[in-house]
């Protein structure tokens, strides 16, 4: 797993964050999944294919996993939201995200199917089934038995979110149809198709990076702009102190060679940015004087008083390796 992967996994882990990208998805940026309402769920996915008798497991690995439990106009709501984080295009995604899903849901009918295996079983002379948990009888007709599944069972919605965090365009396949080499519709109507929810900095405008409801906006709208000009967005701050997440996650991903100073209310990325543009004269400085054959000593001096810095902080520069 690369930087950006390891680093948009970490980031998107935090309940806000993750919050703010799913109602920028589901629901164009109005706050309605709040942060305390969601539960992490593990994220290994390992379950025996439904109706392999063979019980082979598969196992797979989400980047992050959540359960989404919420009481909204009277009704309760109950959704798996999962995130993907990508660092570079991924040309199989529907396939991957697919079978992700699938895999949960058929988690889902196993679990229901054990629940119910688990219990006492009764036949009567009719054929009629009776599961006996305790006091608690349940009938299953034959039908229901075999698939491990009352008539009435429902399973929990699974949305999975592909967060693309890299610096070109996605241009990979966004459904699964866009896979397959389908000239008759015929056919093409009895597939399934399935579409990949995507979140993509490189290919939003600028007024969508506005529908966030936390920094996740502007570090999305950084990353966008990283290789042109991120500096300046980040001069347009005018000094905003962003949380030390934030600012971690923007220097790994977007690389933008900030030396953070953390300080009582959060990190301001201007005078970061400031300090960079310092090292960066202070070395061309160094590197001159070095040319004209001035000593370590007269060095140190004429960049102490020249810059107002102190001697430790020239001689790290100096000797990056020692430092």
């Amino acid at each position: 797993m690369g930087v950006i992967d390891t680093e948009g996994k970490k980031y998107l882990s935090d309940n806000e964050m993750f919050a703010d990208a799913f109602n920028f998805l589901v629901y164009n940026g109005k706050k309605v999944i709040k942060a305390e309402k969601l539960r992490n769920l593990d994220t290994t996915e390992i379950i025996i294919p439904y109706g392999n008798h063979a019980r082979v497991p598969i196992q797979k690995y989400r980047d992050v996993l959540k359960l989404w439990s919420a009481m909204i106009d009277d009704n309760a709501i109950y959704v798996i939201l999962g995130a993907e984080i990508q660092g570079k295009v991924h040309y199989g995604m529907p396939v991957k995200n697919g079978l992700y899903d699938m895999i949960g849901y058929s988690k889902q009918v196993e679990e229901i199917s054990r629940s119910y295996r688990d219990k006492n079983i009764k036949k009567s002379s009719e054929g009629e089934i009776s599961l006996y948990d305790g006091a608690v009888k349940i009938k299953l007709t034959s039908e229901e038995f075999l698939s491990g599944l009352k008539k009435g069972d429902k399973l929990i919605p699974i949305i999975t979110a592909v967060v693309y965090l890299g610096e070109k365009p996605w241009d990979g396949p966004r459904t699964l149809h866009d896979m397959l080499v389908i000239k008759d519709n015929a056919i093409k109507k009895l597939i399934p198709n399935y579409r990949i929810n995507l979140i993509s900095p490189a290919n939003m405008t600028d007024k969508e990076f506005e529908k966030f409801n936390t920094e996740l906006g502007f570090a999305m709208k950084i990353i966008k702009h990283r290789s042109k000009d991120a500096d300046e967005l980040i001069k347009q701050t005018n000094h905003r102190k962003i949380d030390r997440g934030t600012a971690y996650f923007l220097n790994s991903v977007a690389k933008l060679d900030l030396d953070y100073e953390e300080k009582k209310g959060g990190i301001d990325m201007c005078e970061a940015l400031e300090r960079r543009y310092k090292e960066k004269e202070v070395n061309g400085a160094i590197t001159g004087m070095k040319l004209l054959g001035a000593s370590e000593k007269d060095i140190i001096k004429k960049i102490m008083d020249q810059y107002k810095v102190k001697k430790s902080y020239v001689l790290a520069l100096m000797n990056p390796k020692k430092a």
